[in-house]
């Protein structure tokens, strides 16, 4: 279980982290590592495109002018094809220091100069993603340096729960495990239920009842997943090894690894009857994820 110690923080007063770690680990939940969020890099700020057009010697290559203060025009050139305007976006400036020893210079490409870089997740050293520039939240303000802005100066620990305490595999979990044992006091926290707008549901097929007794569902239309990603809750599952796929993935990766409640958002237009949500695994063969991944199932299941 992978877990920010911001993230515990929002629960419980923390020590400082190597001391939680030691806590933590005299707890009964042994912490395997504790590295930092993000690798060093300094000089990359939040930015917008105010225009993108086509590079005029380079079929690839976008022409861009980017603002980080709102006033100011920086041209950069950018090879990504996610590049527009109105995006808000990672500047490396001028001098900016990246990993792996990366400074940013003034240059040309292809006779056109470009002012510093627009970065993906992967210059950064924050994923593996380079098919596109970093897409930040619309709601981040011009200027502030990236790692303020996503709480990348944060330290992660890798915890590891022994298989009888599931009831440890989340935040929530871990923060009442550490305030049980620091501060002697049973740590509770309070969800406000959502009304229903609609009493409709997708009918839930259970073949083995005994692995899985209960299985909620409730459709909810008039989502795109186009919407903006929230701040707090993309930078959290990035941040704990969890991939952003989508604003509707990020909020149900959000909820099961901050209170442990399993949960799963389904495309209802590609369901059809009750057993597209029957909660069994095969006895072997292939499993598909929803990163296109495919991987073998040993038999011995």
């Amino acid at each position: 279980m992978k877990v920010t110690y911001s993230w515990l923080k929002e629960y419980v007063p923390l020590a400082p982290a190597a001391q939680v770690a030691q806590q933590l680990t005299l707890a009964g939940l042994e912490v395997e590592s504790m590295t930092p969020v993000a690798p060093p890099f300094s000089g990359v700020v939040v930015g917008e495109v105010v225009e993108s057009g086509r590079h005029p010697d380079a079929e690839k290559l976008s022409l861009c002018q980017v603002t980080t203060d709102g006033t100011n025009r920086l041209q950069i050139v950018c090879g990504a094809a996610n590049v527009r305007a109105g995006l808000k976006v990672a500047v490396a400036m001028v001098g900016a220091r990246l990993p792996k020893d990366i400074v940013i210079r003034r240059a040309k490409l292809r006779g056109m100069e470009s002012n510093g870089m627009l970065c993906s997740a992967r210059e950064l050293g924050l994923g593996e993603e380079h098919d596109g520039i970093l897409e930040l939240p619309a709601s981040l303000p011009l200027g502030q340096e990236l790692r303020g802005a996503l709480d990348l100066d944060d330290v992660m620990f890798e915890v590891n729960a022994t298989p009888n305490r599931g009831d440890c595999m989340s935040v929530f979990g871990i923060a009442r495990d550490y305030a049980a044992a620091q501060e002697r006091r049973y740590l509770t926290t309070r969800v406000e239920p959502v009304a229903a707008r609609s009493r409709e549901v997708f009918p839930a097929a259970l073949d083995e009842p005994a692995a899985c007794p209960v299985f909620a569902s409730r459709v909810i239309r008039g989502v795109t997943p186009e919407w903006p990603r929230r701040r707090g809750c993309a930078s959290a599952c990035a941040a704990s090894a969890s991939n952003s796929i989508s604003p509707i993935v990020d909020v149900t990766n959000y909820v099961m690894m901050d209170l442990g409640q399993p949960m799963h958002a389904y495309d209802l237009g590609r369901l059809s009857g009750a057993s597209g949500c029957e909660r069994l695994h095969p006895r072997s063969g292939s499993l598909s994820w929803m990163t296109r991944n495919t991987s073998s199932i040993p038999s011995i299941w």
